[in-house]
């Protein structure tokens, strides 16, 4: 497999400046040398209200947030913004969070990222329309088998989304300048944060500063703010903490001309692949209008558990390589694949910060945690994580009370969230272990995402018919379990957990993958809050097609037998019908 020439800079982006700080050491490695937090230079630099640290999707989503809140905000390049591999695909539940940080606060640009028809003409044309999930289950040795795969057709009504990030990232910054959000000429990288609660100034790399009441460090892991949390190791691996290899390629393949999707299936090109193995998975995510031929720009993460798949190489690309020649569809679809963005990896590619609020500062989001990129996790945790941000942000702004103490419900939600990441990760990693597993786990990472989705939209719509009230979101942002901060029908929270434990009775070894994957199927069959339409509880339904005809069976279904509460999220409102009220 050859290396082509460095993919060109997109429209609308640039290299990484100069003035970069050292990379920090893997997480769980030696503690780095305490900085001291040391005093502003006596110079004078503009002063304002909040920094936000890190000029990528993240970054530039709060910063127009708390800008449009008529908050003085200056949005900081970081040194990595441009050059750290980044989540690129969303699910339904991601595209009602964007959706719901458009309505409520107020800068609607930003429901486009969940609805792409919505994106400008120039995002659209370099990311692309995502209409289906797709596993493709395979071992090593062997070609797959025609029936140990599983695609979830997307609904429609969203238009999900393989976001490409340079020109994503570079658009959401526009949109936060839009919206009043300040950035220095030229946009100089960071290159250390001095000063004080109340009066920090952040160094730029051109010899420029900009001051801060207030910072919102979401860097990457090298983070300033991170040394003044503490003496011991700022960042901590994750439970679940694989090895990652990234790039992006030309010349792959398109895998439904090698592996059938089947008679109820649609081409693997026009959604995610996740083709899993026991160990692991690589995530196939396809850019631009025409992603059927090999000129396609195909994104590529594989995530590995490094007692399954020990590394071979200290070259990435050779790694790569040597686990592509044991599967023999995918030494196909790579034969003749360029790397484009250069191949990247890291061991113990999970981390989360030990403690995240400080003085005058909070460490959030790349800075304080980094999750796999399957399952459409990173985008989705980010999008989480701006939406919590704000509202405390624009609170403490309005209160005048920038107090470390303040923003600790934002840590507590902050950790919430990485521990139901590393559930969900750990479960999946078992479920690698036998396709009658994954093809049980699957859908219930599914149903997650369908009634996080309709449940959140219907909180959203309760706060929005209660008018412009002081208590208007009180029902967002309290844990409700399975990783959910809104109402959410608790017996789907039970079906959650109680796959989690049947996997980690999997893990420890102490049950047998395919009785685990029996009893969830079970489970499946006789929940009350699953229509039966779907067909989660038979294995052999492995295709999902959401038609108008199926929906509205499944809104008599609703109507007829389903529990309350979920009547109420499937019923007017909810993306499940014919005419989506937005």
């Amino acid at each position: 497999m050859a290396t082509a020439s460095p993919e060109p800079q997109a429209h609308g982006t640039r290299p990484p400046a100069g003035g970069a700080r050292a990379s920090a050491p893997a997480p769980g490695g030696a503690p780095r040398p305490a900085r001291a937090p040391g005093t502003a230079p006596a110079r004078s630099v503009p002063r304002h209200k909040v920094a936000v640290l890190g000029a990528h999707l993240g970054g530039g989503m709060l910063a127009a947030i708390l800008a449009r809140a008529g908050i003085d905000t200056v949005l900081v390049d970081s040194p990595h913004d441009a050059d750290v591999p980044a989540g690129e695909t969303t699910v339904p539940y991601t595209a009602e969070v964007f959706e719901l940080l458009a309505r409520r606060y107020d800068v609607p640009e930003l429901s486009a990222l969940g609805h792409f028809g919505e994106l400008p003409e120039d995002v659209r044309r370099t990311s692309g329309v995502k209409r289906s999930i797709g596993f493709v289950y395979a071992r090593p040795g062997t070609r797959v088998r025609p029936h140990q795969v599983v695609q979830f057709n997307v609904p429609s009504e969203h238009g999900e989304s393989h976001l490409y990030r340079p020109d994503v990232d570079a658009w959401v910054h526009r949109l936060a300048v839009r919206h009043g959000a300040k950035a220095a000429p030229n946009r100089p990288v960071l290159t250390d944060v001095t000063g004080e609660a109340g009066d920090f100034v952040v160094e730029l790399a051109d010899g420029s500063a900009v001051g801060a009441e207030f910072v919102v460090d979401m860097s990457g892991p090298d983070a300033p703010l991170l040394d003044r949390l503490g003496p011991e190791p700022a960042l901590r691996p994750l439970r679940h903490s694989s090895r990652v290899l990234t790039a992006h390629l030309r010349g792959v393949r398109p895998l439904e001309r090698r592996v059938d999707p089947g008679a109820g299936g649609t081409p693997w090109t026009g959604g995610t692949t996740q083709v899993v193995f026991p160990g692991g998975w690589m995530q196939l995510v396809p850019f631009g209008e025409d992603r059927t031929g090999e000129g396609a720009l195909t994104s590529v993460a594989v995530s590995l558990d490094a007692k399954q798949w020990p590394q071979r190489s200290a070259s990435p690309e050779e790694d790569f390589q040597h686990l592509v020649r044991q599967f023999p569809d995918l030494s196909w679809q790579f034969a003749e694949a360029s790397a484009v963005r250069p191949w990247a990896s890291a061991e113990s590619w999970q981390y989360a910060a030990t403690r995240t609020v400080g003085d005058g500062f909070v460490v959030l989001d790349r800075s304080a945690v980094r999750c796999d990129f399957t399952l459409s996790r990173d985008v989705t945790l980010t999008a989480e994580l701006v939406h919590e941000a704000a509202a405390h942000l624009i609170a403490a702004a309005r209160d005048g009370d920038w107090s470390a103490e303040r923003f600790r419900p934002l840590e507590t939600f902050q950790a919430t969230l990485i521990e139901h990441g590393e559930r969900l990760l750990r479960s999946a990693l078992t479920a690698t272990s036998d396709f009658r597993l994954w093809n049980a786990f699957c859908r219930v990472w599914l149903l997650h995402s369908m009634f996080a989705a309709l449940s959140l939209k219907r909180a959203r719509n309760d706060a929005l018919a209660t008018g412009d009230r002081p208590d208007q979101w009180r029902e967002l942002g309290r844990h409700r379990g399975a990783g959910l901060w809104f109402p959410v029908y608790a017996g789907f929270v039970a079906l959650f957990d109680d796959t989690d434990r049947l996997l980690r009775q999997v893990a420890d070894q102490r049950l047998a993958p395919g009785a685990a994957a029996e009893r969830i199927f079970g489970q499946l069959r006789t929940a009350s809050f699953v229509p039966p339409l779907f067909g989660f509880g038979d294995p052999a339904d492995r295709y999902y097609n959401f038609t108008p005809l199926k929906r509205l069976k499944v809104l008599l279904w609703a109507k007829r037998r389903a529990p309350h509460l979920v009547q109420r999220v499937l019923t007017p409102g909810a993306t499940v019908l014919p005419s989506v009220e937005r």
